[in-house]
């Protein structure tokens, strides 16, 4: 169920994004990804160790039939909860100026973060639900409240965003102002609504958050309140407990957060380094389409940055969810200790995680213009010129990506969760280090940002590697972890760069990328099949695994 619940969101923003960028532009994706990059560290603490903890130790108590206990958790969590809401939603609105000055050298952002701020406070109170519901292993409230946040701030987002864009544009066409401040162009006048339509369309997350804390909480209400304990534990018991668990589960959840956030917040500073007549130069097209401004440059650039990231995130999310569903059947093979089948059973995932790696990445390469012109072509023409080379060198980075995330996921199914924290600093000081290498560099500027990203998950990727080989002893097969699915990739990439251009030649970007996707998959599937990466046993033999765990 949550499995499915995360496809049906990961689509669902990923539905929301492409009309959404339409109506605020680039510019208004730098402001909406601000806001974002300084909201998630605290969003991190949160839902990263808290609700874990919450859930484990109901799940706990409900077993051994200890209501009381529950009830006493459930009232101390409420409080701690709500608590930790209206900190970090405090601590947003306090520091919500400095960091859009001088952090990511874009004051205007500061409209955006505000409106998120709330946000906290609703994710706070509605994963504190969630986590109850979880420990006595009901997943309805946790799927259901997650659909519904996405699907709201898909409506709520998207009506406020064009809503008003239509306003304030509107205003200035018949007053030549915008409320108090007069625009001698059209170049002002995107200048002051792009700020306010991306602030706008954030109202609409933010109400996507309270609605789905109000279902969750009138579900958990009713669903279980029903009890009278028979004895009473004081609730500061209940609340050093609950920290007590939640400690380390935080402390490694913090650390990957933040290396995220430093990370964006690096790259966002490192724009600000370049030049700015050399910025406004190697973009020049664009921002003279997107009719910027060069006091907006830098936060426009940054949209591009997160408009490309849109794609770079589709394998890593797949990848997460074959993560996610193989951790009780690795857990399950590694406490059984089992080493031949865990060994069986870990290559098997790394090779398929492999293909979503390499296939994916190379065939995200191969159409990355084409979806750019089917996407934004009518409605951001800027964002495809800008864009379609950055997407393109992320496609070949995918492996990192791809294969970090499902290490990290081993590591955590055999118990080793501690043991990853050092290379999360480690890779954090590694793409800040190349931000301020490259990024800062107005020759390489987003392109930087493509090489740190590369580097820094390939520290994940072989630590975290290393680290389960060590303590699950799990003997790699490279060929299939590796060459083949490396092979089978350049093979159809190649294949479908060579029919394209001397057989059909050009026939215009919706054509190409069908031309293009359907040689490079049939080509792709037939010699996956011929050199037996893919084999129909092995699959059987996945599924057998999850049944047993």
């Amino acid at each position: 169920m949550l499995l499915l619940s995360s496809i049906i969101v990961k689509a669902v923003s990923a539905v929301y994004k492409i009309p959404l960028t339409a109506y605020i532009g680039a510019t208004g994706r730098g402001y909406f990804n601000i806001a974002y990059n300084f909201y998630m560290p605290i969003h991190a603490i949160i839902m990263g160790g808290l609700p874990v903890a919450l859930s484990h130790l109901v799940s706990k108590y409900n077993e051994i039939g200890d209501n009381a206990k529950i009830h006493s958790l459930k009232k101390s969590s409420s409080l701690l909860f709500f608590i930790i809401g209206i900190a970090g939603t405090a601590f947003m609105i306090a520091f919500a100026k400095p960091y859009a000055q001088f952090v990511s050298s874009s004051p205007k952002s500061i409209y955006t973060i505000l409106v998120l701020a709330p946000n906290v406070l609703f994710s706070s109170m509605a994963a504190c639900r969630r986590s109850l519901a979880e420990g006595y292993m009901n997943m309805v409230p946790t799927a259901v409240s997650q659909v519904l946040e996405a699907a709201f701030k898909l409506v709520f987002g998207l009506l406020f965003a064009k809503y008003s864009m239509s306003w304030l544009y509107g205003m200035y066409l018949e007053n030549g102002a915008i409320f108090s401040t007069v625009c001698e162009s059209e170049e002002a006048a995107l200048a002051v609504v792009y700020p306010l339509t991306s602030a706008a369309a954030m109202g609409g997350v933010t109400v996507g958050s309270l609605l789905s804390w109000i279902y969750v909480w009138i579900y958990t209400g009713v669903k279980y309140n029903s009890y009278t304990p028979l004895k009473k534990y004081k609730t500061g018991e209940s609340l050093s407990e609950l920290l007590s668990f939640s400690a380390p589960i935080i402390v490694s959840t913090v650390i990957q957060s933040l290396s995220t956030f430093f990370d964006n917040a690096s790259v966002q500073y490192c724009l600000s380094l370049c030049g700015r007549e050399e910025l406004m130069n190697a973009y020049g097209e664009c921002l003279k389409m997107s009719s910027t401004t060069a006091e907006d440059a830098v936060t426009y650039i940054y949209g591009l940055f997160s408009s490309a990231q849109d794609f770079k995130m589709l394998l890593p999310g797949f990848s997460i969810a074959l993560g996610v569903a193989a951790v009780p059947a690795v857990s399950a093979a590694f406490e059984s200790q089992s080493g031949e089948r865990l060994t069986a059973l870990a290559n098997s995932i790394f090779k398929y995680t492999s293909i979503i790696g390499f296939g994916g990445g190379l065939y995200l390469s191969l159409v990355a213009e084409n979806m750019l012109n089917i996407l934004y072509r009518s409605s951001n023409y800027d964002i495809v010129i800008g864009c379609s080379d950055l997407v393109y060198y992320y496609g070949f980075t995918m492996i990192f990506y791809c294969l970090a995330s499902v290490s990290v996921f081993s590591v955590q199914a055999i118990g080793c969760a501690k043991k990853s924290i050092p290379s999360f600093i480690v890779s954090a000081a590694v793409r800040v280090g190349l931000n301020f290498l490259l990024v800062a560099d107005y020759r390489y500027n987003l392109y930087g940002a493509v090489i740190s990203g590369a580097a820094g998950y390939l520290v994940i990727l072989a630590a975290n590697l290393y680290i389960f080989g060590k303590y699950s002893r799990t003997k790699y097969k490279i060929s299939d972890l590796l060459f083949k699915p490396l092979f089978c990739s350049v093979g159809a990439f190649a294949v479908a760069r060579l029919m394209q251009k001397n057989v059909f030649g050009e026939n215009g970007y919706v054509l190409d990328f069908v031309i293009l996707s359907g040689i490079y998959l049939l080509f792709f599937t037939i010699v996956c099949i011929l050199s037996k990466l893919i084999t129909f046993s092995e699959i059987k033999f996945l599924q057998s695994s999850k049944k047993m765990a």
